[in-house]
């Protein structure tokens, strides 16, 4: 009996340090100067923190994607002034309606992780417009989590495209 009891007990302890485990990629090291106030950027259009530097990522609603770095959902420097420079589009989308704020995740992490930072992503862009004069009423937020990829490649690159906000007219 003791024996079942043991077994037991090292199943259930195995199976709650997988089960909470996260696969999170390797950090790349800098190789550049400048970068964001995480990292210095690296080949491949991201940062040493994860985040992608491009400017080439743009929503349906024709607003620029917000980009973060790994396990972050602090708005940095440079993806504020994107906000920034897109909020006359962004206050005439939403004087047309409701808009929505998508926060989306890459796919390392579990399922609730991601759907938890996706949510905190959303929210920290939507907080950003509020402060900015939309009306909090106008704006919805919803996690997708790492179920709405915009790359599928298994790349560094590519996963640091997916760890992105989007601001679309809400449907």
């Amino acid at each position: 009996m003791k024996i079942h009891t043991f077994l037991a007990g090292l199943s259930l302890a195995a199976l709650l340090v997988s089960g909470c485990s996260q696969k999170t990629p390797e950090p790349q090291p800098g190789s550049g100067t400048g970068g964001s106030q995480y990292g210095t950027e690296v080949p491949g259009g991201i940062s040493s923190s994860g985040k992608y530097t491009g400017t080439d990522g743009i929503s349906a609603s024709g607003i620029k994607m917000v980009y973060f770095s790994t396990d972050r959902y602090d708005v940095e420097g440079d993806q504020l002034q994107r906000i920034l420079s897109d909020l006359p589009k962004i206050k005439r989308l939403a004087s047309q309606g409701k808009i929505r704020v998508e926060g989306n995740c890459d796919e390392f992490g579990t399922d609730e992780y991601n759907h938890a930072l996706g949510l905190k992503r959303a929210k920290a862009v939507k907080s950003i417009l509020v402060n900015n004069g939309i009306p909090a009423s106008k704006i919805d937020v919803v996690s997708y989590g790492e179920s709405n990829p915009v790359c599928t490649g298994h790349t560094a690159p590519c996963h640091a495209k997916n760890r992105r906000a989007e601001i679309n007219r809400a449907r």
